[in-house]
């Protein structure tokens, strides 16, 4: 009986050997490959603050750049627009630098600690210490919980570059309203429709806003991406907006999508609708106009960007309200143009 107990806890050690033998180079990699990570996730938030901070300098000499050319309209239109998605970047970064704060990296560098304590009799602390026998199960746990947590960070890194990828797309955006010709590219419009939802992510937690969508089955159309983009983000900003000093029921943005006859024939047709605070009649008909707002901290660039953005593409934006306290509903209108079409 001894003999054979023996041989067990031989065999014991043995397998311990090896699975250390295994495991701890795999062990220094993680942790090699992680403080990597983390030394590119520091390095990503370093660039990200550089580029708000220049995103700020820029957005200061392109105001007074403007007022000195009699371009101020313009150069609000683009702060308007920039604004709304540093929002969105404001998020990301804080999401990420969270989950940073909060990673179960310690727990790793813990248990490794734990191990080089024990290095001279690695083997029976792994099989005989009641801590040891838990090691194993407890790091391949962790490996887990690391690559979902590695998962996570790298989207919300994606979500990042999408948002400063569309700032870019609004400075390019703007200049072409200078004169340059606007580009047309294949679009998902439900994929542009969820892409505005993300970049208000933030506000729409903040006011508690549930988002019911209505979304018809559109084909591939030939659409000027950022100018869209640009309008869905603000109309659902504003929705949000609206529901802010609504206290008496819950919050709901409704986003209807689909396809509608016109004299000028199809078109694609965006429907924001929110049950927010309404819109008194005599505002209806000066929602447009450049500068005007019914909202203490407004400034009354975005809805009039919006509707130069919607004639621009050949389309109309319009609102509708039963009056104050009965919610808004903000109608895009573009000329459909399916892919397999010229645009």
């Amino acid at each position: 009986m001894a003999n054979n107990q023996a041989r067990v806890l031989v065999a014991l050690a043995t397998l311990a050997t090896l699975l250390v033998g295994t495991l701890v180079p795999y062990l220094v990699r993680e942790i090699s490959q992680r403080t990597k990570r983390e030394i590119e996730l520091r390095q990503s938030k370093e660039a990200a603050d550089l580029v708000t901070r220049k995103l700020h300098e820029a957005q200061s000499a392109l105001v007074t750049t403007a007022r000195q050319a009699g371009m101020a309209e313009i150069a609000n239109n683009v702060l308007h627009n920039v604004g709304n998605v540093l929002n969105s970047v404001n998020v990301s970064a804080c999401l990420v630098n969270s989950k940073m704060r909060d990673s179960k990296a310690q727990g790793l560098a813990k248990a490794v600690q734990l191990m080089n304590e024990h290095a001279a009799d690695l083997g029976d602390f792994l099989t005989r210490d009641a801590k040891g026998t838990l090691l194993l199960g407890y790091l391949n746990k962790l490996v887990a919980v690391l690559a979902a947590e590695q998962r996570s960070i790298v989207e919300e890194l994606g979500s990042l570059t999408k948002s400063v990828d569309h700032i870019k797309d609004i400075v390019a955006t703007q200049q072409s309203y200078a004169g340059a010709a606007s580009v047309v590219e294949a679009v998902h419009i439900r994929d542009l429709l969820e892409e505005a939802l993300r970049m208000n992510a933030g506000a729409l937690t903040r006011h508690e806003v549930t988002v019911v969508k209505d979304f018809a089955d559109v084909p591939l159309l030939w659409l000027d991406k950022p100018r869209v983009l640009q309008i869905l983000v603000n109309l659902i900003s504003n929705a949000t907006q609206a529901m802010h000093s609504v206290l008496d029921r819950s919050h709901h943005i409704t986003l209807r999508m689909g396809v509608a006859e016109h004299a000028e024939g199809r078109r694609l047709r965006i429907c924001v609708e929110d049950n927010g605070e309404g819109i008194a009649p005599e505002y209806l008909a000066r929602l447009f106009a450049h500068g005007f707002t019914t909202r203490k901290q407004g400034h009354g660039f975005g809805l009039h960007s919006c509707a130069l953005a919607a004639t621009e593409m050949g389309g109309t934006l319009t609102a509708h309200s039963h009056g104050p306290g009965q919610g808004a509903a903000f109608t895009l209108a573009l000329p459909l143009k399916p892919v397999g079409e010229l645009p």
